[in-house]
This record gives C-alpha cells, sequence and structure tokens, in this order.
C-alpha cells in the first residue's frame, strides 16, 4: 500500500504481543477491532493479523470476533472499511475491506456459532458474501442500515 512502511522489529514484537493479548485477555483494555485498525495503520498490512486472530481459537477470541463484528457490520454491509485510515487511497481501501470481508465469510460463521452469538449476527455476516438487489432484497437485510 501506498504510504506505508512495516514497523522496527522490536516495534513488530510489541505491536504482536499486544495483539495476541487483545484476543485472549479477558480484562484487555481496548476492542479487538480498535487494535486491528491501528496495527494496519502501523504496519499496512492486514494479512498477518487476521492470520493471527485465525489461528487463536479460544473463546474469548471468538467473542472478540463477535464484538468486532457488531461494530463493523453496517460499514461492511454499505461496502466500507470499517475503520478510517490515514493516506490510503481508495483502491487500497478498497483492497483491505474486500480481504476483511474474505477473511469473515471464511472464519467467521463458526467462530459465531462457537461464541453463542445472536443469530441474526450470522446472518448479517451471510450477506456480506451477497451482492447488488439479493443482499438488500434478503429477508434478514438489517433495517439499520
Amino acid at each position: 500500500m501506498t504510504g506505508t512502511f512495516p514497523p522496527s522489529c522490536c516495534a513488530r514484537e510489541f505491536l504482536d504481543a499486544w495483539w495476541v493479548v487483545t484476543l485472549t485477555d479477558h480484562d484487555a483494555e481496548v476492542p479487538a477491532y480498535a487494535v486491528l485498525a491501528m496495527l494496519v495503520e502501523a504496519s499496512g498490512a492486514l494479512d498477518s493479523w487476521l492470520a493471527t486472530w485465525a489461528t487463536e481459537n479460544s473463546p474469548v477470541a471468538s467473542q472478540r470476533l463477535a464484538e468486532a463484528l457488531e461494530e463493523w457490520d453496517y460499514d461492511l454491509l454499505c461496502d466500507e472499511l470499517p475503520w478510517n485510515t490515514w493516506e490510503l487511497t481508495d483502491d487500497d481501501k478498497e483492497i483491505l475491506r474486500a480481504e476483511l470481508t474474505a477473511w469473515l465469510l471464511q472464519h467467521a460463521p463458526a467462530r459465531l456459532r462457537m461464541a453463542d452469538t445472536d443469530p441474526e449476527l450470522l446472518h448479517r455476516i451471510r450477506l456480506l458474501g451477497v451482492t447488488g438487489p439479493a443482499r438488500w432484497d434478503d429477508p434478514h437485510w438489517p433495517t439499520y442500515t
């Protein structure tokens, strides 16, 4: 992506550790969705952070995913990246949104069931994979959009 650079080795180690703690500690101070946005800003990449989340299969990590989706679903259903970015082009934002959406479609349904979340959230995730009028006409299309 334009305008980003990888953090130094020590900074990357700190960010990696912070991310794991965010995903696994019941008492994490900052929500995972906020930490992920900051990590993407700091590193210029999304894939490695999502890969870590995919490997963290604890109930806490799944609950963090449910919380993130509750925060993100409106923006994602409107085909927008669910956080503000600095210095990214619209194309770069679209690449990040598409990457996040693809990861969610692959990983979120099983994790949300594991976290015993609201079934409507599962429908909203499913809708991320539906395009055009079929998405908006779906009986589970949320009214808040």
